[in-house]
């Protein structure tokens, strides 16, 4: 497999314009709506849970019956089949303000992090949203799909939505024509693979760069990126050629 590293400048030219010329595709992100059953007799009583995993943020919709400005919602979201998960906790305090908490929680513990995190809590339209920046979530990897789980606890009553695999993005694990054509000279790594949907793999180094390789979505030949050696900086962009 060759890359521009090895091709030269004349080649990448002629991969840019290939991919210049390919039709647009889909942008949104995968969306997974699960229904929860009714409780009886209904402390607390999820509806619907409406989890959606976007290129830059996980969010979470919880719709209640009858939902009012008092209690705790919980957004768990982790690797698929793991212990290792980030809980966003929302809960309405004594002002009827909203109080946010942001962890790191293992099978041994759990760990306070830094994370702006969104809320909003709708006694009016029962529900609650929370949406997690993905530069919170931190695994150490680049997944096309995470674990998650919303809950919500009234009292002594508590009520939890299903846990779902969702796709990170609107192509996990692959690159799309118009995902390509998003990406620009200077954007980070990590900017370029979450419009991407994937990390892909390595493709080749040299002079100061390397690249890596992503699977067209389409079929066929796949994409690839070079990123600047020492600031892992997009630094070009084209089809692979074999």
């Amino acid at each position: 497999m060759i890359t521009s590293l090895k091709l030269g400048l004349g080649a990448l030219a002629t991969a840019l314009a290939l991919t210049a010329s390919l039709p647009l595709d889909s942008t949104s992100a995968l969306t997974v709506r699960t229904p929860d059953p009714r409780n009886s007799p209904a402390g607390v009583d999820i509806t619907s849970a409406t989890y959606r995993n976007g290129e830059s943020a996980a969010r979470a919709t919880v719709h209640v019956r009858d939902l009012h400005r008092a209690g705790t919602f919980r957004l768990k979201v982790g690797p698929v089949d793991s212990d290792v998960m980030y809980f966003a906790t929302v809960r309405v305090k004594k002002d009827g303000g909203l109080g946010k908490r942001f962890a790191f929680v293992t099978d041994t513990g759990s760990e306070k992090r830094p994370c702006r995190f969104a809320a909003r809590w709708s006694a009016s339209r029962n529900f609650v949203r929370v949406s997690v920046p993905h530069a919170c979530l931190r695994f150490g990897r680049f997944l096309t799909t995470e674990w998650f789980r919303a809950s919500l606890r009234v009292g002594t009553h508590t009520d939890a939505a299903a846990g779902r695999n969702v796709g990170r993005g609107s192509s996990p694990g692959c690159a799309t024509a118009t995902e390509i054509r998003h990406l620009r000279n200077g954007m980070t790594r990590a900017r370029a693979q979450a419009i991407l949907d994937t990390a892909g793999h390595f493709g080749d180094g040299g002079a100061g760069g390397y690249s890596r390789v992503y699977r067209n979505c389409g079929g066929g030949r796949g994409w690839f990126v070079e990123y600047d050696g020492r600031t892992d900086r997009v630094i070009g962009k084209g089809r692979v050629r074999a």
